[in-house]
């Protein structure tokens, strides 16, 4: 692709061009024949799509797709639900906009059965997600040995539990506890999200 930087940086609104010249290409929008840019940002002209486009000057915030894999941690365990925060989405180096609160129904945590989703999670535990739907609300799903708890926390003293079999227990007070493990959990890296 060749770019052509037009303008130093042009703010939401600005007129570009019009769309007899070029097209309405990423960070710019068609206003009935007039390319105005999207965003704040440096204007470039896409030579080989003939295009506007707008650079963004920061960082842009990533918005929850469906199909997104995502960290969240659990906020509340009810009798048919979990109610977590998704804290990032797998492969992005961003920030999330939008509504970060999630819902894990109690038959979307596993392809086996699960009566009550507070023998399998509890409140502060980060798992691992699928986002199966993001409007009107973002559900999650957990199916899968991919998924599941990454860390967890001991519900009698809140220290870190370690994976012992197919079990986890706490080093410090020794309680055992079960959980819808991910494949990888103690061994997930948190710093190469």
């Amino acid at each position: 692709m060749g770019f052509i930087m037009k303008k130093n940086i042009v703010f939401p609104g600005d007129k570009l061009s019009t769309s007899e010249e070029l097209l309405a290409g990423d960070g710019t929008y068609d206003d009935e024949g007039i390319i105005r840019a999207a965003r704040i940002g440096e204007y470039y002209v896409d030579t080989m799509a003939h295009a506007a486009t707008v650079k963004p000057m920061t960082s842009t915030p990533v918005v929850l797709k469906k199909n997104d894999t995502v960290l969240a941690e659990v906020r509340s365990v009810r009798s048919s639900m979990i109610i977590a925060d998704v804290i990032h989405v797998i492969g992005k180096n961003r920030a999330i906009s939008g509504d970060t609160n999630g819902t894990l129904h109690v038959s979307e945590i596993s392809t086996s059965y699960v009566k009550d989703p507070e023998s399998v999670f509890t409140l502060g535990d980060i798992f691992r997600a699928k986002i199966i739907q993001v409007n009107p609300s973002v559900q999650l799903a957990t199916k899968g040995p991919n998924f599941g708890v990454i860390k967890g926390f001991c519900s009698e003293c809140r220290n870190s539990l370690e994976k012992k079999d197919s079990v986890l227990e706490c080093p410090v007070c020794g309680h055992r506890e079960k959980r819808k493990m991910a494949n990888d959990y103690g061994s997930f890296d948190l710093s190469k999200m």
